[in-house]
């Protein structure tokens, strides 16, 4: 979903229809996915960083964010032209799962791992691949968005001579 979304055309052309500014149409959808993920891979990072705290907690449950899964909620209807459900203000009504305009993530009990002796399902070489691995694909996300920034600010330089 991630490639998909970052490789398909903005539309539009640069002046987004539906009275829309440039800098919205540079920004909106992309800017709230990369948001998103950054804050998933976060909020994941979080999580494995507490399954290795715990691993020699006896009865402690190796838990997870299904990132995919999760990214593809956190985005609601943000792709698909649907309505966003988003509180903007704190008077607003709140519905379920959402919480300043985003829900939290899904902290899921992981399984897989065969319990230990001390019914621990935390496998320290297992974490430390998938801590490794979230760390990555968080920086590559940071370094993508870093681009993009660069790119606009290397345009609007150049717009200015």
């Amino acid at each position: 979903m991630l490639a998909r979304i970052l490789l398909e055309p903005l539309g539009g052309g640069a002046f987004p229809r539906g009275g829309g500014t440039v800098i919205k149409g540079l920004f909106d959808k992309r800017l709230t996915l990369f948001e998103n993920a950054l804050d998933l891979r976060a909020a994941r990072q979080k999580v494995l960083a507490s399954n290795i705290a715990n691993q020699e907690t006896p009865g402690y449950r190796a838990r997870d964010i299904d990132f995919s899964r999760e990214l593809a909620r956190s985005l609601g209807d943000t792709f698909s032209g649907g309505p966003a459900l988003v509180r903007t203000n704190a008077r607003h009504l709140s519905a379920p799962g959402v919480s300043g305009g985003r829900p939290a993530p899904r902290i899921i009990e992981r399984g897989g791992e065969l319990p230990g002796y001390d019914r621990n399902t935390v496998g320290m070489e297992s974490e430390m691949v998938r801590l490794s691995e979230n760390y990555l694909h968080y920086n590559i996300l940071i370094r993508f968005v870093k681009g993009k920034f660069s790119s606009l600010m290397n345009a609007i330089k150049e717009g200015g001579r």
